[in-house]
């Protein structure tokens, strides 16, 4: 990982990203914002992606299954997460009140989530449309979900303290290590 500059998407992985940030926001206009794009522009993007990939856009579709969700989407977003991975950044999700907390974390690709999905986080773990989930207090979990989940504690900055819910993928795990201890589960 280069310390000296924060991590970007390459341009031939954005699209791809795109559709995870529509599944992950529900909204162009949120995609644009993380991208940096227009909304226009990712509307755009995504009706040519979708034309040549053949992805149907399906808003009757759970959260995290409505902008394409298919076998070849599932291994491209599993080669695109191993690449921002490998450049030690896990993407975070939560409400926008957690966001100033993670402002200054270069490991973080912060995405704010709607209130839908923050109600959603297990499966966007699950669709590993997420490596961790932020909150500000620890849900109670199945032993089921204990056993996939790992729990890390972090003090992005003096005044907060959040849990990461974190998918038990050996590289997210390993950014885990390095920036914050585990805590136990309970």
């Amino acid at each position: 990982m280069n310390s000296t500059a924060p991590y970007r998407i390459p341009p031939p992985l954005r699209d791809l990203v795109m559709i995870d940030l529509l599944e992950l926001t529900g909204s162009t206009t949120a995609t644009a914002e993380l991208l940096t794009m227009s909304q226009p522009n990712v509307s755009r993007r995504y009706r040519s992606l979708a034309r040549h990939l053949g992805l149907e856009r399906r808003s009757d579709a759970p959260i995290g299954r409505r902008f394409g969700h298919t076998p070849w989407i599932t291994l491209l977003r599993r080669g695109v997460n191993h690449h921002r991975l490998a450049n030690g950044v896990l993407r975070v999700g939560s409400g926008r009140q957690l966001e100033p907390l993670f402002a200054e974390a270069d490991w973080a690709h912060w995405v704010s989530l709607g209130h839908q999905q923050q109600r959603q986080w297990r499966s966007l773990l699950a669709l590993e449309l997420l490596d961790a989930v932020a909150m500000a207090d620890l849900p109670e979990l199945t032993s089921e979900e204990a056993a996939q989940l790992a729990l890390v504690e972090v003090r992005p900055r003096r005044d907060g303290h959040v849990v990461l819910i974190c998918r038990r993928d050996p590289m997210v795990l390993e950014i885990c290590s390095r920036i914050c201890g585990w805590m136990e589960l309970p």
